[in-house]
């Protein structure tokens, strides 16, 4: 599968199970498809506002690929892979970062911000185009949407 077909194709995927993921208030974090060996793996990465399950994972597998099937969008032979981001996901939208209001994340700028250019404290807001973040000596930060390389959840083991 070539660069134009793979783009056609995860459109089409996309179209097709949006409403199946909606009606189960699930999130398509990311759609991806790549060759591996003599198949296609099309990994279709979800997610719920409450986080989900192993059991809601395959019953997602299940209904996907049923749909898949039944509208024959894969020309190649394929595996679907349906699973969770997990914790550690980069936080990208605006929904990525309400969802972990109140935790601690870690963010890596693209300029510096008082001359840092990575900061780790508790998100308090978010919004269209900041977030306003508790740094650890108590000083509360609103960092700009576009001013952040990276984020992620801070994980504690």
């Amino acid at each position: 599968m070539n660069h134009m077909d793979k783009e056609a194709v995860l459109s089409q995927v996309r179209e097709l199970i949006q409403p199946l993921l909606a009606s189960r208030r699930t999130e398509l974090v990311e759609l991806t498809c790549r060759p591996e060996g003599s198949r296609v793996v099309l990994r279709c990465l979800v997610d719920t506002a409450r986080g989900i399950t192993v059991d809601e994972l395959s019953r997602l597998n299940q209904a996907i690929g049923a749909l898949l099937d039944e509208h024959d969008l894969i020309p190649d032979r394929y595996l679907l892979e349906v699973s969770s981001p997990g914790l550690d996901r980069p936080l990208k939208t605006q929904i990525d970062f309400e969802r972990t209001i109140g935790r601690r994340i870690r963010v890596m700028m693209t300029v510096p911000v008082d001359s840092q250019w990575e900061m780790t404290g508790e998100l308090l807001g978010a919004g269209e185009e900041m977030i306003t973040l508790k740094l650890d000596n108590g000083d509360k930060l609103q960092i700009l949407l576009s001013q952040i390389s990276r984020a992620v959840q801070e994980i504690k083991l």
